[in-house]
């Protein structure tokens, strides 16, 4: 077991796992490796015979009790071989260490990596689903009439939207807000995320006067990363995620952009309201996650 800070050989391994379900580019990866936050004690490689057998990727989180684990990756020729159980009690150790209180596991949904996981104690709470839209494939759609207008987002709007960000992510992106230590820490950490950007397009949807939903997405080349659609709980159910969902669609298609994709959530065993409202406007579902937790004591 050794550290690693290459990029090539990451992503030689996460292509070679996982072939298209993986959408991160070479250029990604190189993108975290030289970030200055970029520990590479954290990228733990597992050799057999002196080559690259597998990895996994330790993530922190805001708060310094958590941790997440990511890439998980062993080539099929060292399946059953011990390599998976060795990166993740290597990793489970080291956080054990550092005195971790919760290790969050995030991998595809395949039966291998899954029971990998639950062979070391973590328990599935959750699904991510990575949705995608073919923009320029769907038909222009009006929203509906909902007394709903929807517009950029403004200077005025900046001290506003921390508020109506976090709020609306309630009930169902409770443990993210955990995650960031918090409503209020991840209000005065989201503050700058709504600043003005050529790339970074954020909508917000209004009824009588008042910023009821936001929804924005982020452009790379002729696609866009989607942040998705958000409501405030009490407006809910009223149309207003459904004309968010549609004026996002259409000025999208207005830049001729080709390809939207999104990251939500979903239960074990049912969906959350995100997922199907993106998969009644047109979203498909590329790939699945699990998410795993597993609790440490100290």
């Amino acid at each position: 077991m050794k550290t690693c800070k290459e990029a090539e050989i990451w992503y030689s391994l996460l292509s070679q796992c996982f072939k298209g379900l993986e959408r991160r580019t070479l250029d990604d990866l190189r993108d975290i490796v030289n970030s200055p936050h970029f520990d590479p004690q954290r990228l733990l490689l597992a050799e057999v015979d002196g080559r690259p057998a597998g990895l996994i990727w330790i993530k922190g989180t805001f708060t310094e009790d958590r941790y997440e684990l990511w890439d998980l990756a062993v080539l099929r020729e060292f399946w059953g071989k011990g390599v998976e159980d060795a990166l993740i009690s290597k990793a489970v150790g080291l956080l054990s260490e550092k005195g971790a209180k919760l290790i969050r596991a995030h991998t595809f949904s395949i039966e291998y990596y899954v029971s990998a996981y639950k062979r070391h104690g973590f328990k599935p709470v959750r699904r991510i689903l990575r949705i995608v839209w073919d923009i320029q494939g769907m038909k222009t759609e009006p929203p509906l009439e909902v007394g709903v207008q929807v517009r950029n987002v403004g200077p005025d709007d900046l001290d506003l939207l921390p508020n109506v960000f976090v709020e609306s992510l309630r009930p169902y992106w409770d443990w993210w807000i955990e995650d960031y230590g918090g409503k209020e820490r991840l209000k005065e950490v989201s503050r700058a995320w709504f600043n003005p950007s050529s790339d970074l397009i954020w909508l917000v949807a209004e009824r009588k006067g008042k910023v009821v939903g936001l929804t924005g997405f982020h452009v790379k080349g002729r696609e866009a990363y989607f942040f998705g659609v958000m409501v405030l709980p009490e407006h809910r159910l009223k149309g207003v995620g459904w004309t968010l969902m549609k004026s996002a669609l259409n000025r999208l298609r207005q830049l001729g952009l080709e390809r939207l994709i999104v990251y939500t959530m979903a239960y074990l065993d049912h969906l959350a309201p995100g997922a199907l409202l993106y998969l009644k406007s047109g979203g498909k579902i590329e790939a699945e996650y699990i998410q795993l937790e597993r609790k440490l004591s100290h």
